[in-house]
């Protein structure tokens, strides 16, 4: 009789451990977030601080170099939407830190729009690209591009 694969892990299970990791973030802890990532060259990366990384290698030191920034804090998320498929998932989120930074005497909150992006490998999801930037007012494009004159 053949082996049959194990069955994949279910999705709401890779996105609660997002959640728990990026709450380690916030207090400084990036070993879960690094744990649940995919470790390719395909890895992605578009931080809300500015940059971009691909490749397992350059994520993993921003990853490092983030949680040096946080000295404490946590983390909420509201779901927008998941899409699941076969061996591909995404989730749109909204997630707002409250976080101490260090070199900051005061905790500080933002709210970023954030998609993740996860793949599945050897029946496990693997987060392969996560894009977050900060969560602005709507505005109208000509405003902001006459500012930038």
């Amino acid at each position: 009789m053949p082996v049959r694969p194990e069955p994949p892990q279910p999705f709401a299970a890779a996105l609660a451990r997002l959640h728990a990791a990026l709450a380690k973030v916030a207090n400084g802890d990036v070993s879960d977030i690094k744990a649940l990532y995919a470790h390719s060259d395909d890895a992605t990366s578009f931080y809300g601080w500015g940059g971009h990384e691909k490749g397992w290698d350059a994520v993993s030191r921003r990853w490092d170099w983030a949680g040096r920034q946080f000295a404490g804090g946590t983390v909420s998320h509201q779901t927008v939407t998941t899409v699941v498929t076969a061996d591909l998932a995404y989730t749109t989120e909204i997630e707002t830190f409250m976080v101490r930074m260090h070199g900051m005497d005061q905790p500080t909150q933002w709210s970023n729009r954030v998609t993740h992006i996860f793949r599945l490998q050897e029946g496990e999801w693997r987060l392969l690209h996560r894009h977050a930037n900060r969560l602005e007012d709507r505005y109208e494009p000509s405003t902001r591009l006459s500012e930038q004159r």
